[in-house]
């Protein structure tokens, strides 16, 4: 087995079974914060589901999207849309232009962020893991 095959081999896939997500197919997270972050509200009983929408920002002349907005998180009950980001604040910049933008283009969503800061205060808070 080379170097790598054993390296992958090693790394834990993690599947847990959520009791309050209503999505239609499993999640697949695209980092562990947001794996964390749907524990917690799945172990608060919180209804909620996994990108389940694409907001469209921006369109070019033949109306091919140019640039768009999916966050990670719905909250039915809430009807309020979560996206977590754990990028360094220096790279934060561009995220936050394109939530002024979905603001903008659809001021009847609404949309929290939580930033890296938010969600390192939720793993201590909830002793969790997380990734470097």
């Amino acid at each position: 087995m080379s170097d790598a095959a054993g390296t992958l081999a090693q790394v834990r896939v993690e599947n847990p079974v959520f009791q309050a997500y209503c999505g239609s197919t499993p999640p697949r997270f695209a980092n562990r914060s947001e794996v964390e972050c749907a524990k917690i509200l799945d172990y608060y009983g919180i209804p909620w589901d996994y990108e389940p929408r694409t907001f469209v920002l921006e369109r070019d002349a033949e109306g091919r999207v140019v640039s768009a907005f999916t966050p990670d998180f719905y909250l039915p009950e809430q009807e309020l849309f979560i996206e977590v980001t754990v990028m360094k604040q220096s790279l934060v910049t561009r995220k936050n232009r394109k939530l002024r933008e979905l603001q903008r283009l659809y001021p009847e969503v609404k949309v929290k962020l939580f930033y890296r800061r938010d969600i390192e205060s939720l793993a201590q808070r909830y002793r969790l893991r997380m990734a470097s």
